[in-house]
């Protein structure tokens, strides 16, 4: 991914709540966000072994996708700078070729290979190769929202606190209806689903227990 700047500015294998970050960041002298929306580019390789929302490579390019016969053209076409796209790429591609990425360190941790292509193994080289077969493609990218870290504080049976801390008697929350046990940190596959079963437990069990139910 590149910014409007034609630049990389993040770990495009790093979880979604971590990537979210690298959008925000704000150009106090422009007044707007450096990062946001930004540019995923692939190649026609990737886009015939992977595929990206059903295309596969094959015939027309659908709508949503801008389609170039050079790094050069692309740039142009989306507009962003073609000398600072073209230096990008080519930088990612040397990179690529070593299986590493010193800049933004993508395939270093476990997540990063975890969700790699598993033809290559537990290696860098599952979520790094190189852009460098034609045609080439971009498309929008634009962050989103998916559920919360918000909500109210509870305890360790699920119940609310209200803002002195205290319980409120007979309301509960739990998954991503209550205030993230992780902060703002994100702990990895499912990490929205477990805190929901495990307080929808927990809350379920304090409050049967309080109406007496056996």
């Amino acid at each position: 991914m590149v910014n409007d700047d034609g630049v990389r500015f993040t770990n495009e294998a790093a979880n979604y709540n971590a990537l979210g970050n690298a959008f925000h960041v704000v150009d106090v002298a422009r007044f707007a966000y450096v990062n946001h929306p930004a540019w995923l580019l692939l190649d026609q390789h990737f886009a015939s072994r992977y595929g990206l929302a059903g295309f596969r490579g094959a015939g027309a390019a659908p709508g949503w996708l801008t389609q170039a016969a050079s790094i050069g053209e692309l740039a142009e076409k989306i507009g962003v700078p073609a000398g600072a796209l073209q230096a990008t790429v080519a930088r990612w591609n040397a990179h690529a070729a070593d299986g590493a990425d010193p800049d933004f360190h993508r395939g270093e941790s476990h997540h990063d290979r975890a969700w790699g292509d598993p033809a290559f193994g537990y290696s860098p080289q599952a979520t790094i190769g190189p852009l460098d077969t034609p045609p080439f493609y971009a498309t929008r990218v634009r962050c989103g929202a998916l559920g919360t870290k918000g909500g109210p504080r509870t305890d360790g049976e699920g119940r609310v606190l209200d803002l002195d801390g205290e319980i409120i008697g007979g309301l509960y929350a739990a998954g991503n209806a209550m205030g993230s046990i992780m902060g703002m940190t994100y702990g990895g596959h499912g990490g929205t689903l477990g805190p929901g079963l495990v307080f929808g437990y927990l809350a379920g069990r304090h409050a049967a227990d309080r109406a007496g139910v056996a």
